[in-house]
């Protein structure tokens, strides 16, 4: 035979832009929508921001069992019909407009608990049709979740709980590095679901602070947290984790979360002029992740959040 028929290994690294496009359009098809990160840590932001400016709208959101300010903002923009994670909250304060939302009805959050999403995903990822949970019984979470059915035991004939796959259309993660090829590695403990999520999900979008040379992959592949076969693109975004840490690149901003969440509060109270302001200067006005980094304070700023990461 003449020539090499194999295929071309492709690289994954594309712009935030043309990520958004790719996970907005892919959206249309089943709206469900994972984040990785926990809380304040490693929220995939810049991809959110990046989805909001491309027009997403009636997303049904997944995460790890802990969010906060990106489901948030996410509801404060319009683009959430119903929220499937356990907590939503910034930890020291609710969320304001998630909040807002569900109690004006503008948004279904249904009664989860960490054990059903980890479970769903564990089945999606596991290629089966349900995942027994059984360490809820007794619980009032059984009365309200939706996701949960009662079967009967193969091997005992008990009654026990099992959930079947939540398999997101779109999962974005974030860590702090990878190749091209898409193999990420997340440099702090802040993994959580984000391995589960990868395997689980249909497609998956990593924004990360830094591309790095193949060889930094190959010389310590052990560290690698998520290989390449789960990654369809990959986007660097310095501080595409802001305002929450990417460890130990850059700690959360806690004033930036402050802020935010006072403009939701005031909106709640009936005043959206500075939610709206704020939408327009961080999620829609900006054209490029330099525009966004101008808009918080520039890198004067970050040097602060990078600062507070070395010295904790």
């Amino acid at each position: 035979m003449d020539g090499d028929t194999r295929p071309t290994r492709r690289s994954k690294i594309t712009d935030l832009q043309e990520a958004a496009i790719l996970a907005r359009d892919a959206l249309r098809t089943r709206p469900e929508l994972c984040l990785g990160g926990l809380f304040k840590q490693g929220r995939p932001v810049a991809l959110v921001r990046a989805l909001l400016a491309a027009g997403a709208g009636g997303l049904h959101l997944y995460s790890s069992p802990g969010a906060g300010y990106d489901v948030d903002l996410m509801i404060a923009a319009g683009a959430v019909e119903q929220v499937f994670i356990p907590g939503v909250t910034l930890e020291n304060r609710l969320c304001p407009n998630f909040r807002s939302a569900v109690e004006a009805g503008r948004v279904t959050a249904h009664a989860l608990d960490a054990l059903t999403v980890v479970g769903g995903l564990m089945a999606s990822a596991h290629g089966v049709p349900f995942q027994p949970i059984d360490a809820l019984r007794g619980s009032d979470v059984l009365k309200h979740n939706p996701l949960l059915r009662e079967i009967d035991c193969p091997f005992t004939g008990r009654r026990i709980h099992a959930v079947g796959p939540i398999r997101p259309r779109v999962t974005f993660l974030h860590a702090q590095e990878a190749d091209r090829w898409g193999n990420l590695r997340h440099l702090s403990t802040m993994v959580y679901a984000d391995q589960l999520m990868a395997r689980a999900s249909d497609l998956v979008i990593a924004s990360v602070d830094r591309i790095v040379p193949d060889e930094v992959i190959l010389d310590d592949p052990s560290r690698v947290t998520v290989p390449a076969y789960y990654v369809d693109a990959v986007v660097e975004v310095p501080y595409g984790a802001h305002p929450t840490a990417s460890f130990p690149n850059y700690a959360m901003d806690e004033d930036h979360i402050d802020a935010y969440a006072d403009l939701g509060d005031a909106a709640r109270a009936g005043d959206r002029e500075g939610l709206a302001a704020y939408i327009a200067r961080h999620v829609t006005g900006p054209k490029s992740q330099d525009d966004y980094i101008a808009a918080i304070g520039g890198t004067a700023h970050l040097a602060r959040l990078e600062a507070e990461a070395r010295h904790g």
